[in-house]
This record gives structure tokens, C-alpha cells and sequence, in this order.
């Protein structure tokens, strides 16, 4: 009786550690992305020089949350990963400043990327579109 006890509160503290997303976030689940309107609609903004703000979540393989934080101030975008719900992630917490978002694309794929940024030790990727 007690094992059993002890194995529900271990499966409550796991499945209390996932990351429910909002319905307000970007969600990139191996590829299916959603609120995509939402983050063009964000490098729209950018590139027009109006404030916004978005979160991005990417989900790892093992189903492991990792956040980005994206706030736009009219001039500098504030970058902020947290991977520390990543159990095989470095499980830090790290913040850039950067200039723009740079895209490229081939035939395949669009890959959006934080340019200009004052820690260039850090994946600036924000989000890959598979075409």
C-alpha cells in the first residue's frame, strides 16, 4: 500500500512539472505549429517598428517544454529562453538583446533567427516552418 502511495505522488510531481501552454502562446509540437498568425503577425510588428510581445513553445522530443519569450520595444527585442524544464536540456534561464529577425528560406524549410544580439553563445533559432 505504501509503494503505491509513494508511485501516485511521484507521478503528481512529474506530471506537475509539464508546461501547459496558453492560448495565447505559439506552440511548436515537432513541427505542427500553432498560432502561426500570431508570430508573423509579430515579425510584421518588428519590421514596422511597433511593440509587441510573444511566447513561443517548442516541445523536445521527449515532450519536454522549452520557452522563448519574444518582447519588441520599438527598437530592440528582448530574447528570453528558459530550458529549465528540459530534462536533458542545459536547464538555464538566458536573456539577449537583439536587433532583427532574419529569415531563410529554401525549398524545404523557413527558418526564423534572431540577428544582431549581444550574447552570441546562445541558439537565437525562434521558430523552423516546413513548407
Amino acid at each position: 500500500m505504501k509503494k503505491a502511495i509513494w508511485i501516485v505522488l511521484i507521478l503528481l510531481l512529474i506530471s506537475g512539472c509539464r508546461y501547459s501552454p496558453s492560448d495565447e502562446d505559439i506552440v511548436d509540437n515537432q513541427a505542427v505549429i500553432t498560432n502561426l498568425e500570431k508570430f508573423m503577425k509579430f515579425v510584421e510588428n518588428v519590421n514596422q517598428g511597433k511593440e509587441d510581445k510573444i511566447r513561443v513553445v517548442r516541445y523536445t522530443d521527449e515532450g519536454d517544454a522549452l520557452l522563448h519569450d519574444l518582447e519588441y520595444d520599438g527598437e530592440i527585442i528582448t530574447s528570453t529562453t528558459d530550458t529549465t524544464r528540459d530534462e536533458f536540456g542545459d536547464g538555464i534561464v538566458s536573456t539577449a538583446s537583439c536587433k532583427s529577425i532574419d529569415i531563410k528560406e529554401t525549398d524545404e524549410r523557413m527558418d526564423y533567427t534572431l540577428s544582431g544580439c549581444d550574447q552570441t553563445n546562445r541558439n537565437n533559432s525562434v521558430l523552423v516552418i516546413l513548407k
